[in-house]
C-alpha cells in the first residue's frame, strides 16, 4: 500500500518535472553561461600583473584559511542563482495550478486514485526540493570551472596552489546552497501556499491576483490597525530566501519555523479546496 503511493506521488514528481522542465534547467543554464562569460571578460580585461597578484592572493587564503571559513566564497559567489532560484519557484507556483485548470488536465488527475491534496503537496515538494536540486547542480558546475581556471592559472604563472581544497570548497558550496535552499523553502511556506492557493482558483493572471491581494492586505494593515507587520515580514522572507541564514539546524527548529509551516499549512489547505471548484 505505501509502495503504491510512493509510487503514485513520484509519477506525479515526475510529471512535474517533465512539463515544467524548460523552466527548471533553462533559467539556471542561462545564469551559469552569464557568469562565466562575465567571469571570462573579467579575467580578459584585467592585466597580467593584476592577475598574478589575485592568484597569489587567492592562493594565500586556499593555504591558510579553515575549509569551513573559506566556504565564504563559494557561498557568496551563489547569490546570484539564489535570486534566479526565487524568480524560478514563483513563477513555476504560478502557473503549476493554474494551467491544470487551462487545459483541464485537472479533471483527468481527478478520476485518478490521486488527492487534491497529494497534487497540491507534489507541488510544494518540487519547489523546496526539486527546483533547488537542480539549480545547486549548476552552481557546482560554475565553482568547478573556477577551480580548474584557478588552477591553470596558477600553472602558467608557476604558483603552488591548493587544488584538493578548491574541490572541496566548490562540492561544500552546493551543498551548503542547497541546505539553505530548501531550508528558506520550509520559512516561506506561507508565501508557498499563498501563491498556490491563487493558482489553483484565478481564472487569469493568478501571479497579478496573488500579489495586489497582498499588497491590498498591507494596506489595509496600515490604515486600520496603523502597522506594517504584512509589508516587514514580505520584504524580510525575500532577504532571507536570498542571502539565507547563518545557522541552519537553530532555524530549523525555531519558532519563526513552527508559525510558517502552521500558517504555511493552513493555505496549502484553502489551495487545495479550492482545486476542487475548478469548473
Amino acid at each position: 500500500m505505501m509502495r503504491n503511493e510512493l509510487s503514485r506521488f513520484g509519477a506525479l514528481l515526475h510529471k512535474e518535472f517533465r512539463e515544467h522542465r524548460n523552466l527548471f534547467v533553462i533559467t539556471p543554464l542561462v545564469f551559469s553561461l552569464l557568469l562565466l562569460l562575465l567571469g571570462s571578460l573579467i579575467v580578459f580585461a584585467i592585466p597580467e600583473a593584476a592577475e598574478r597578484i589575485l592568484l597569489e592572493e587567492t592562493a594565500s587564503i586556499m593555504a591558510n584559511l579553515p575549509l569551513r571559513s573559506a566556504v565564504i566564497v563559494p557561498v557568496l559567489l551563489s547569490i546570484p542563482f539564489a535570486l534566479a532560484l526565487f524568480l524560478t519557484s514563483i513563477i513555476y507556483l504560478t502557473v503549476c495550478l493554474h494551467q491544470d485548470r487551462k487545459d483541464r488536465s485537472f479533471l483527468f488527475w481527478q478520476s485518478m486514485p490521486i488527492s487534491d491534496w497529494q497534487t497540491v503537496l507534489s507541488r510544494v515538494v518540487t519547489t523546496v526540493f526539486i527546483i533547488p536540486a537542480i539549480a545547486a547542480v549548476f552552481l557546482l558546475f560554475c565553482l568547478l570551472v573556477l577551480a580548474l581556471w584557478l588552477q591553470l592559472a596558477a600553472w602558467r604563472f608557476d604558483l603552488s596552489f591548493a587544488a584538493g581544497k578548491s574541490l572541496l570548497l566548490a562540492l561544500d558550496g552546493a551543498v551548503l546552497f542547497y541546505c539553505f535552499a530548501w531550508l528558506n523553502g520550509l520559512l516561506i511556506m506561507p508565501i508557498i501556499g499563498w501563491f498556490l492557493l491563487f493558482s489553483a482558483y484565478s481564472r487569469r493572471v493568478p501571479f497579478l491576483w496573488a500579489v495586489g491581494s497582498a499588497v491590498v492586505l498591507a494596506l489595509l494593515e496600515v490604515w486600520l490597525l496603523d502597522s506594517f507587520h504584512v509589508g516587514y515580514w514580505m520584504s524580510w522572507t525575500a532577504a532571507a530566501a536570498v542571502f539565507g541564514y547563518s545557522d541552519l539546524p537553530a532555524t530549523l527548529f525555531s519558532y519563526d519555523m513552527l508559525v510558517a509551516l502552521a500558517l504555511g499549512g493552513v493555505l496549502l489547505a484553502g489551495a487545495t479546496l479550492m482545486r476542487r471548484f475548478n469548473d
